[in-house]
């Protein structure tokens, strides 16, 4: 563990732990032991959140676990409420303890993981601990498997000897008071981007650099950076909202939906659901040439950028896709009924797993 891992294990052991959220956490098993299968998810990473609420039908929020005693509560509630199976959505600080306390006090109970990330991303702080925390855990004979949202990573590890699955994201029950059934376009050009701000794997500035090839063009930009300011000043694109920090899923949706067009266009990715959110929405997305998605569809060649630091094919894919929608929204609705079949698939086998 690094020094900074363990600075702030320190700080939340010497927390104790919180008795209104203990009690929030044990009654929302209680409510989603129906299948006797549990998902915990972090509520603080939004993505990985709305991924594992859509994937799996029963899911608790479970930030980190600030004592020995809280994870041994969580663990004799789960215990109690016949829940035979616990997928930990990435992983979390005391998440570890929580399983092995778990396994001690029932061995038959099936514990597996999931994971959102890839080596790449090893480049952030700590990305890498999370990870060889669960490999270890499986090492063990502590966590029974682990689920990839990312299909190369899962032939990897299976590679490797670990017990890995493919388990790719979807999103389906979009409310239709989000949706946008009006794809016609106008003089007046909508772009959304998302999930975005300065970091390197959102790849913004060359998306933001190729909207600014756009005549009459807006972007709704979220969140909002100093960097993400000034260059949109340099390069004279008009904003939609110059202070968007995050957004709750809802407003989120409200803004997406409103645009021509949304871009996605990142540097690595797993199984992300921006895209797919778009889609469900009404919107068109373009993406990089980083997941699984489209792969042996015409819609391949429509929204699959092959070189994301390429500004000029970034803004060639924007024109088609502006010329195109009609027929790229009928291509997405044959390709989508198809996908789900496929991922409703990989879960049961991650579910037998």
């Amino acid at each position: 563990m690094s020094r900074h891992m363990k600075k702030i294990r320190n700080i939340i052991l010497k927390k104790g732990y919180d008795k209104e959220e203990l009690d929030r956490i044990k009654n929302e098993i209680i409510v989603n032991k129906k299948s006797g299968i549990l998902a915990i998810y972090n509520p603080e990473c939004i993505g990985i959140m709305n991924a594992t609420k859509d994937l799996f039908e029963n899911s608790v929020a479970i930030g980190e676990i600030f004592s020995s005693k809280m994870a041994n509560e969580i663990s004799d509630s789960i215990i109690e409420n016949d829940i035979m199976q616990v997928v930990f959505a990435s992983n979390c600080l005391g998440w570890k303890e929580l399983v092995e306390i778990l396994k001690n006090k029932k061995p038959e109970i099936k514990i597996k993981f999931t994971w959102h990330g890839s080596h790449s991303m090893f480049v952030q702080r700590d990305e890498s601990y999370f990870l060889y925390m669960i490999l270890e855990l499986l090492d063990r004979g502590l966590v029974d498997s682990i689920g990839f949202a990312k299909e190369s990573m899962a032939i990897y590890y299976k590679q490797k000897g670990y017990n890995s699955y493919f388990l790719p994201n979807t999103v389906k029950n979009i409310k239709s008071e989000f949706k946008n059934d009006d794809i016609s376009s106008n003089d007046n050009i909508k772009i959304g981007l998302y999930s975005a701000g300065n970091r390197w794997e959102k790849n913004t500035f060359n998306q933001l650099s190729a909207i600014s090839m756009l005549s009459n063009v807006e972007v709704d930009i979220v969140p909002v950076t100093p960097l993400v300011k000034d260059f949109c000043k340099m390069m004279k694109i008009r904003m939609k909202d110059e202070n968007s920090k995050y957004l709750k899923r809802e407003v989120l949706y409200s803004r997406m939906s409103q645009n021509d067009m949304n871009l996605y266009v990142t540097f690595t990715e797993s199984s992300p659901v921006t895209p797919l959110e778009s889609f469900e929405l009404g919107v068109p997305c373009l993406t990089g040439n980083n997941h699984h998605y489209f792969r042996g569809s015409k819609l391949e060649d429509y929204l699959i950028v092959r070189a994301e630091d390429d500004i000029n094919e970034i803004y060639s894919k924007i024109n088609n896709i502006l010329k195109k929608k009609t027929e790229i929204m009928k291509l997405y609705k044959i390709w989508k009924t198809d996908y789900d079949k496929k991922v409703e698939e990989y879960f049961k086998d991650f579910c037998r797993s």
